[in-house]
C-alpha cells in the first residue's frame, strides 16, 4: 500500500519551522561551548602518527544529549582504575555551518570532523569527537537539522594549543608541560633519562627527568614532573648520585614532547632492571651441575 498522498514530506516551510525550532531548543537547553578544529602540521609516515596543533576557537551552542552527566564505563587495569569518560552533544546544522564556514575543510565536509576538540568550561572538560552522526534523528520532514557528536575525554599529547584566548590556553597548559632550563655548578654528570629531585629519596620536594644535559655549560633540560626547582636548591641525581648546586631556572618555551617523555620512562626501566636482575650468572637455575 502506497503512501497517503494527501501529506507531503518535503514542504520547505515545514523543514525550515522544524530547523528553527531545533535552533532555538538548543540555544534554551544547550550550553556555550568551544569547538576548536584540529590542524596537522607533520605526519610520521612510519608509525602513523600525526603532530597537530590548535588555533582556531570558535564559541557555539551545544546540548549534552544525557542530562545527567558525563557516561562512560570505568575499569581496573594494571595502571589503576581507568576512568572513560564520553558524552554527546547535539548541534544545530544550519549554526554549525554558520559559525564554521569560514574553515575550508569543514565547508567542503560540511560537518563537524573527527579529531576535532570541543571544550566545555563550566564544568570544566575537553572532549575529543570520535565520530558524527549525521542521520539522527533520520529525515524528519525529508530533511536533517541537526548533527549527533559521539566523543570521549580528551588525552593529550601535548598538541600546541594557541587560539589567542588566555581562558583556553591556560587551561590546555594543565595537560601540556614546558621543559625547564637548570643551570647548575658543581661535579659530576647527569644521565639523559634519569629521575633527579630536591630533598631525599623518601621526601622529595621536587622531581622530574633529564631530557637533555650539556656538560659544557652545565646546563641540563628536565621534564618537571612535580614540584617547583628553586635556585640554591642541590639537584640529586637518582641514577647517577650526581649533586650539584642550582644556579639559574627558567622555563623554555619547548613542551616535552610524548615520545621524550615515553623514551625516558624506557631508560629508566633498563636502567632499574640492572640493578634487578643479575645477567653475569652463566646457569641460573641447575643449581651449578650444567
Amino acid at each position: 500500500m502506497a503512501v497517503n498522498p494527501y501529506f507531503k514530506r518535503t514542504v520547505k516551510n515545514e523543514q525550515e519551522l522544524l530547523e528553527s525550532l531545533t535552533t532555538e531548543a538548543i540555544k534554551i537547553y544547550g550550553h556555550d561551548m568551544v569547538y576548536l578544529p584540529r590542524e596537522k602540521v607533520t605526519e610520521d609516515t612510519i608509525l602513523g602518527e600525526e603532530v597537530s596543533e590548535f588555533k582556531d576557537a570558535n564559541r557555539i551552542e551545544m546540548y549534552l544529549e544525557n542530562s545527567e552527566g558525563y557516561e562512560g564505563d570505568s575499569e581496573m587495569s594494571r595502571f589503576g582504575l581507568d576512568v572513560r569518560e564520553s558524552a554527546t552533544f547535539v548541534v544545530s546544522r544550519k549554526r554549525f555551518l554558520e559559525v564554521m564556514g569560514h574553515h575550508p575543510d569543514i565547508r567542503r565536509l560540511g560537518r563537524p570532523r573527527e579529531g576535532d576538540i570541543i571544550y566545555f568550561d563550566y564544568p570544566y572538560g575537553m572532549f575529543e569527537i570520535k565520530y558524527v552522526k549525521h542521520d539522527n534523528p533520520f529525515y524528519q520532514a525529508g530533511d536533517r537539522y541537526c548533527f549527533k557528536l559521539s566523543c570521549e575525554a580528551f588525552k593529550s599529547s601535548n598538541e600546541k594549543i594557541d587560539t589567542g584566548e588566555s581562558e583556553l590556553d591556560a587551561a590546555m597548559d594543565v595537560h601540556s608541560s614546558y621543559l625547564t632550563t637548570i643551570v647548575t655548578t658543581g661535579s659530576g654528570n647527569y644521565i639523559e633519562g634519569e629521575e633527579v629531585y630536591v630533598g631525599t629519596t623518601a621526601n622529595k620536594r621536587a622531581y622530574g627527568r633529564v631530557v637533555s644535559w650539556t656538560a659544557a655549560t652545565s646546563t641540563l633540560s628536565v621534564n618537571v614532573q612535580e614540584g617547583t626547582f628553586l635556585v640554591g636548591d642541590t639537584l640529586v641525581g637518582l641514577t647517577s648520585s650526581t649533586s650539584r648546586s642550582i644556579t639559574s631556572v627558567g622555563v623554555s618555551d619547548v613542551r616535552a614532547a610524548h615520545q621524550d617523555e615515553q623514551d625516558n620512562e624506557q631508560i629508566q626501566l633498563e636502567q632499574t632492571q640492572d640493578n634487578i636482575f643479575d645477567f653475569t650468572e652463566k646457569d641460573p637455575f641447575s643449581e651449578g651441575n650444567y
